[in-house]
């Protein structure tokens, strides 16, 4: 059947040769509310017939892509790989290199210092740069960029931020369209909230380093600051009609901000935000207000589900007494034991009773996942966690070990799995490579006390990162 739909179709004239790439306009990152139909769309790969599948995938010329899509719908759900033996730091090294060889890639690509929100390989194409992720993930290039082996991450996180400054208005926010440069879409700015945090995540970061980037931080959070409603949420800049609760992310950004540039006043704005976001917190663990609006109605998806806990431990780190990691823990206790008992990798959607059964998984969420577990036992000094860490991680690395052969994709993480889902479908996307980094710095600093009770020479010991 295949073979019969590939004799019947060619490449599209606007399709590049394979292993090339083109320019891709469309947003895919499900973010703005520009894009609220492509949320309302997303479905499963059991909602579509696979027949209909392979016959889209066929008329691309991607024989590749239907194999990947047959394989991995028979392999779903996933199993989590058996609690394997500790990962050397060769293993966890080659990945996290190859994968931030793509994102240099993707910003070569454009060469203008931001980081394509995506590469599609049905159509062969980069999406444009994406402000939001392109900001929050300076931190993890700044980081990476002091372990020895990655000094290139430093030089991209600069590029990234001089970037992200050329797009900040006079008023401090920062104009969030996703265009594909240099000329732009030309429409209207897009000012949204949670990206402009994501966004002032990175301003701090550079602003530790060097005090040209001080001013540009404050402009941006003072503006944060000015939108806030008195009771620590906010009703302006948002991606959706509601107010999501992975904003806990801005919040944690206002937090570091204040306490970066001494300013209480960001500090205390991002504490109101937390504080006002507790009443969403239940006790079993689930999390309200992490749903896609138009999709499931009452569920929440995984990738910001994650995004909420990420900010309470982030501000936890920064604020330890405000009980903010207990805040987050029968979240994190439901997930790492719901693992255990299925033996399967989580789900894309969170039931209210903290099930995570479906018919794909968002692997963006799978890394935002392993990253808080190790970063949850690093504050706490415990070892609740990193064993579900480890395990998320080892499952990546089999999916990269199966990737495809164009240049573009080569060392990306996948959006989803099945490839098919829709969830940015045959796409690899930046913010799935800046979690699977920051989880495999996680996975290394975790490997410390192993390494420190074992004799070995001093040149294997591993470089501290900037915290």
């Amino acid at each position: 059947l295949i073979l019969q739909i590939r004799s019947k179709t060619h490449l599209s004239r606007n399709d590049a040769a394979p292993g090339q790439a083109q320019p891709n306009n469309k947003r895919w990152h499900l973010g703005h509310a520009d894009r609220k139909e492509e949320v309302r769309a997303m479905g499963t790969p059991a909602d579509v017939p696979l027949a209909r599948t392979v016959y889209r995938i066929a008329s691309s010329g991607r024989m590749d892509l239907c194999r990947q899509t047959i394989k991995e719908r028979r392999a779903w759900p996933a199993p989590m790989p058996a609690p394997p033996d500790i990962a050397a730091h060769a293993e966890i090294t080659s990945a996290a290199r190859a994968m931030l060889r793509w994102v240099e890639r993707g910003q070569e690509f454009w060469a203008c210092g931001g980081i394509p929100a995506s590469y599609n390989a049905r159509k062969r194409r980069y999406d444009g740069p994406y402000p939001e992720t392109t900001g929050y993930s300076i931190p993890t290039l700044i980081e990476l960029g002091s372990r020895a082996g990655f000094r290139e991450a430093d030089v991209m996180a600069r590029k990234a931020a001089d970037w992200l400054v050329s797009r900040q208005s006079n008023a401090g926010d920062i104009r969030c369209n996703i265009e594909t440069p240099p000329t732009g879409d030309g429409g209207a700015d897009q000012i949204v909230l949670f990206d402009c945090g994501a966004i002032l995540q990175g301003f701090t970061a550079m602003a530790r380093r060097a005090d040209a980037y001080s001013d540009p931080t404050e402009r941006l959070a003072r503006f944060l600051v000015d939108a806030q409603r008195a009771d620590g949420l906010w009703d302006s800049y948002l991606a959706f009609e509601h107010f999501g609760s992975h904003n806990a992310l801005v919040a944690y950004a206002l937090i570091d901000a204040g306490s970066t540039l001494n300013a209480p006043h960001f500090t205390e704005a991002g504490h109101r935000c937390l504080n006002a976001l507790r009443g969403r917190l239940h006790k079993n663990g689930y999390i309200e207000g992490c749903e896609f609006p138009g999709v499931r109605q009452g569920v929440a998806f995984l990738h910001p589900f994650v995004y909420t806990i990420e900010g309470y431990l982030k501000a936890a780190g920064l604020a330890p007494d405000r009980g903010y990691f207990d805040a987050v823990r029968p979240a994190l206790d439901a997930l790492r034991d719901g693992i255990a008992r299925t033996g399967q990798i989580p789900g894309a959607f969170v039931q209210p009773d903290m099930s995570t059964s479906c018919s794909f998984t968002a692997l963006t969420a799978i890394a935002q996942l392993a990253d808080v577990g190790f970063r949850a036992d690093q504050l706490s000094g415990e070892n609740s966690y990193t064993d579900m860490s480890r395990q998320l991680m080892r499952f990546l690395r089999q999916v990269l070990d199966k990737t495809l052969t164009d240049a573009a994709w080569q060392g990306g993480l996948p959006s989803a799995y099945p490839i098919d889902a829709e969830y940015l479908p045959f796409c690899v996307n930046n913010w799935g490579a800046k979690y699977f980094l920051d989880a495999s710095m996680g996975e290394l600093n975790a490997l410390q006390p192993v390494l420190s009770s074992t004799p070995i020479p001093q040149r294997a010991a591993i470089p501290q990162g900037v915290t």
